[in-house]
């Protein structure tokens, strides 16, 4: 009997999920706008096939995430964008599979613009030994593992993460692995883009600068490196265009 429970719940969990990702789509694409009215309980269940709970469970997922409010009589009604929360996974993975994406990997650059550099430049103050250890693998496995590859990109992100965690504030910490997803798809796109022996270059320069303790260099060379990958990004986004750098990185629907 708890086997079956269990297994009734799990269906429900993932019906849940696969209900509130359509609609989450649906609203951070544009299709659903500010003010707009979602389809009744009713609609809901008749056009999917699902129960009341689910349908319940759905809505209160997209509003805890700030995408929704529901109130009595108006039932459930897209809120403005202000109020998304935009660091969280799911909307964020929702915004990368958009028919139009770019204006967030933009906005997502913009923000690694203004926290990366300086972020470099607390890390050439405070970091220990052992996290310039991991700095140095980090920067290795870029050189040695093939481009674009999957272990290429963990190595890309553990580097970004590492600096982050230098720095000593946890804020920022959280900060790295909130957008770790986004970074993920953003990094294979700039790594198709530039030469990995150019790339693997403007890591090390930034690496040098925080192990030597030069923060002014450290800050400098970290915002050269992100305005790098963000031309390199924006340029896949135009040659193959949205579609095209979607399929490129093989982001699923």
């Amino acid at each position: 009997m708890g086997f079956e429970r269990s297994a009734i719940d799990g269906e429900r969990s993932n019906r849940t999920i696969a209900l509130a990702a359509e609609f989450g789509r649906l609203i951070t694409a544009g299709d659903l706008l500010s003010g707009e009215a979602l389809p009744t309980e009713k609609e809901i269940q008749t056009t999917h096939g699902v129960s009341r709970t689910v349908v319940r469970e759905a809505v209160r997922h997209l509003a805890a995430k700030g995408l929704v409010s529901v109130g009595p009589k108006v039932g459930t009604k897209v809120r403005p964008r202000i109020d998304w929360n935009m660091l969280d996974a799911d909307v964020m993975a929702w915004h990368l599979t958009a028919p139009m994406r770019r204006p967030f990997v933009e906005a997502l650059y913009e923000m690694r613009l203004i926290n990366e550099p300086s972020a470099a430049r607390l890390a050439a103050k405070r970091i220990d030994a052992a996290q310039a250890e991991r700095l140095t693998l980090a920067l290795k496995g870029m050189r040695d593992n093939p481009r674009g590859s999957h272990e290429l990109i963990v190595a890309d992100l553990d580097f970004h993460r590492i600096i982050l965690e230098a720095t000593g504030n946890p804020i920022l910490v959280s900060l790295g692995a909130l957008i770790e997803r986004s970074l993920s798809i953003s990094f294979s796109l700039s790594w198709r883009q530039n030469p990995q022996d150019e790339t693997v270059r403007q890591h090390d320069r930034v690496m040098q600068a925080i192990l030597s303790g030069d923060g002014d260099a450290a800050e400098l060379f970290m915002r050269r490196l992100i305005e790098s990958a963000f031309n390199d990004v924006t340029h896949a986004l135009y040659a193959h265009g949205e579609e095209g750098a979607k399929t490129a990185v093989g982001v699923g629907g």
